[in-house]
């Protein structure tokens, strides 16, 4: 059986999606490209991004699609008493947090949404990082 990830690694993956969840809310896309996964020299882009609406493939299409985003209304509150840290091997963890999303075009109303948010972080020469991003409506 593969090594368990430990106390530690729960404690790095969840303040990796606390901080995408702070850095989304600021609007802030350094703190998402730091984040996200690099893939090494001569591997295959790992991060993806697969909602219902819409699929983005490689890191960089997924930061254009937070640029986008970020120029109306976007907030990205998880409930930080749900965040789940499910280990599926020894270098990759499912991150399930059930989250408020408001989202808006810049100057319009704004909307509130719940959705359950579930990523995948991979271990990195670079610690853990956001690989896969799938929310699911909770509506």
């Amino acid at each position: 059986m593969a090594a368990a990830i430990d106390s530690a690694d729960i404690v790095e993956i969840r303040a990796l999606f606390l901080r995408q969840a702070a850095g989304e809310t600021a609007h802030d896309i350094e703190a998402i490209d730091a984040v996200l996964a690099h893939a090494p020299q001569g591997q295959p882009d790992p991060v993806n991004f697969v909602a219902r609406a819409y699929r983005f493939w490689g890191r960089e299409a997924v930061l254009n699609h937070f640029r986008t985003i970020f120029a109306g209304t976007w907030r990205f509150e998880p409930d930080e008493s749900a965040i789940q840290v499910i280990q599926l091997g020894p270098d990759a963890a499912h991150i399930y947090a059930p989250t408020r999303v408001t989202v808006g075009p810049a100057g319009k109303p704004a909307a509130t949404y719940q959705f359950h948010i579930n990523e995948f972080a991979i271990r990195t020469p670079d610690g853990w990082r956001i690989s896969a991003i799938v929310p699911v409506p909770a509506e």
